[in-house]
C-alpha cells in the first residue's frame, strides 16, 4: 500500500477490556451518557424482529456510539469457511466520504487481524488520513463477522469510543444471533403449521367429501327405483358437504372437529362409522369397554382423528369383510383399537412409503399420535389382517 505505514493500536495496549473497561475508563457524567447511550442502544436493536432490521440498527447504533463518519458491519456466509472472507451486510454513512473503493481493502486486510486479537484494534491509515476502528462480532468462540467505523485524522477514537464499541459489538452478536434464530424458528413454525393444516385437511375435509362420494353413489342406485329415497340422501349429502365447509374453516383456528363437539367421542366415532360404512364396504361396529373418563380436548381429537383415518384405510385399501374399533378406558389412560381381516400389508414397507410422501395415512396417525406424546403399534400381516392400537394419557401431562 503506498504512503506510510498504517499506525495499529491493540485495544489491550490501550488499557481497555471489552465491557468492563466502560465502567473503569468512563467517569463521571460521560460515563452516564455513554450508559444512557447504551441503553437506547439496547433498546432499538432489541425491538427489531428480522435479521435485516437488527443490521441496519447495529450499524446505526455504531455510529453514534463512535460519533463516527462512517460504520460498516460484515458477517460471514453461514456457508463459508471461518477462513472466508465476511460479506458486507450494512453501511451507514454519506457515500461520498471514505468510499468503500478503499475502505473494503482495508477491512479485508484489518478484519482477521481483529478477530485473531479478539477484541478491537484500531489503525491510523495515512495515505488516507484516517482512523480504522475494528472489532470483531462474536459470541463465544463463534466469530459471526466484524464491525468497524472510520474516522478522519482529525477525529481520533477516544478510549471510551472503543471500549463502548466493543461493547456494543459484543450486544451486536447477541441480536444478531437472536433474530436469526427468530427468524429460523418463524420457519420452522410455519411449516410445522402447513403440516398440521394438511394433515387436518386429510383427516377431516379428505374423510368426510370420501363419505360424500360414498352417499352419493347410494344415492345414483337409488334413483332408478327409489326417487324419492335417493332424493333424501341427496339432502343428507348436501347437509355433509355444508359440513365439510364448517370444518375446513374450523382447521384454520385449530378448532375441535364438528361431530366431536356435537357428539362426544364415542358417539362421534359411531356416526362416522354410520356413514363410511352405509351401503357398501365391510361391516363394522364400536366397542366400548370401561368406564367412559372425560378427556382432554386435544386427548379426544387425536383419538378421533386416529379412528377416522384407520377406518377410511380399511374400507379404501383393506378388501375387508369386517373390522372393529374398540376404544378402552383404562382410568391413567385411554387405548384405541382398530382391527380388520383384510388382506394386510408390510408396516415397515407402508411407513417408508408414507415417509417419501406416497401415502399420508399411516404417516399422519403416527405424527399425531407422536405428537401427542402417546404409544403406537401396527400390526400386519400380508393374509392376515390388521391391527393398529394407540394408548394417550387420559389426563393432560
Amino acid at each position: 500500500m503506498s504512503g506510510d505505514a498504517p499506525v495499529q493500536v491493540h485495544a489491550r495496549e490501550a488499557g481497555l477490556r471489552k465491557a468492563l473497561a466502560v465502567r473503569h475508563i468512563i467517569g463521571g457524567s460521560g460515563r452516564t451518557d455513554l450508559i444512557a447511550l447504551l441503553n437506547e442502544v439496547a433498546t432499538a436493536v432489541g425491538s427489531k424482529r428480522h435479521v435485516d432490521e437488527v443490521l441496519d440498527a447495529v450499524v446505526g447504533s455504531a455510529k453514534r456510539v463512535t460519533d463516527t463518519s462512517k460504520a460498516i458491519l460484515c458477517l460471514f456466509d453461514e456457508w463459508a469457511s471461518p477462513g472466508g472472507e465476511p460479506v458486507v451486510a450494512a453501511v451507514r454513512g454519506r457515500r461520498d466520504e471514505f468510499p468503500e473503493s478503499w475502505w473494503s481493502a482495508e477491512l479485508e486486510r484489518l478484519a482477521p487481524l481483529a478477530i485473531e486479537a479478539g477484541q478491537p484494534i484500531v489503525e491510523m491509515l495515512p495515505s488516507h488520513d484516517a482512523w480504522f476502528l475494528t472489532a470483531p462480532v462474536r459470541i463465544g468462540p463463534d466469530v459471526l463477522g466484524v464491525i468497524a467505523a472510520i474516522n478522519s485524522k482529525q477525529a481520533r477514537f477516544t478510549e471510551e469510543q472503543i471500549a463502548f464499541f466493543a461493547t456494543l459489538a459484543t450486544f451486536a452478536a447477541t441480536a444478531i444471533e437472536s433474530a436469526r434464530l427468530a427468524e429460523e424458528t418463524q420457519f420452522v413454525l410455519l411449516a410445522s403449521e402447513r403440516e398440521r393444516i394438511a394433515r387436518e385437511i386429510h383427516d377431516g375435509v379428505s374423510q368426510s367429501l370420501f363419505g360424500v362420494s360414498i352417499g352419493l353413489e347410494v344415492a345414483r342406485r337409488q334413483v332408478g327405483r327409489d326417487p324419492a329415497g335417493a332424493a333424501v340422501r341427496l339432502e343428507e349429502m348436501q347437509e355433509q358437504v355444508a359440513g365439510c365447509l364448517a370444518e375446513l374453516r374450523r382447521v384454520v383456528y385449530d378448532l375441535r372437529p364438528l361431530k366431536l363437539q356435537e357428539l362426544g367421542l364415542v358417539g362421534a366415532i359411531e356416526y362416522w362409522l354410520s356413514e363410511v360404512t352405509v351401503g357398501r364396504g365391510p361391516s363394522g361396529r364400536l366397542e366400548v369397554e370401561g368406564e367412559a373418563l372425560p378427556l382432554p380436548a386435544r386427548t379426544e381429537a387425536c383419538l378421533y382423528r386416529v379412528a377416522k383415518e384407520a377406518v377410511a384405510n380399511v374400507v379404501k385399501h383393506s378388501e375387508a369383510q369386517s373390522f372393529v374399533v374398540r376404544l378402552s378406558y383404562l382410568g391413567d389412560s385411554v387405548r384405541l383399537e382398530v382391527t380388520d381381516d383384510g388382506h394386510g400389508f408390510r408396516p415397515e414397507e407402508a411407513l417408508e412409503r408414507a415417509e417419501g410422501g406416497d401415502s399420508l395415512g399411516l404417516k399422519s396417525i403416527r405424527d399425531r399420535v407422536e405428537a401427542e406424546r402417546g404409544r403406537i403399534d401396527i400390526r400386519s400381516v400380508p393374509g392376515e389382517g390388521t391391527a393398529i392400537t394407540v394408548v394417550l394419557e387420559a389426563a393432560e401431562a
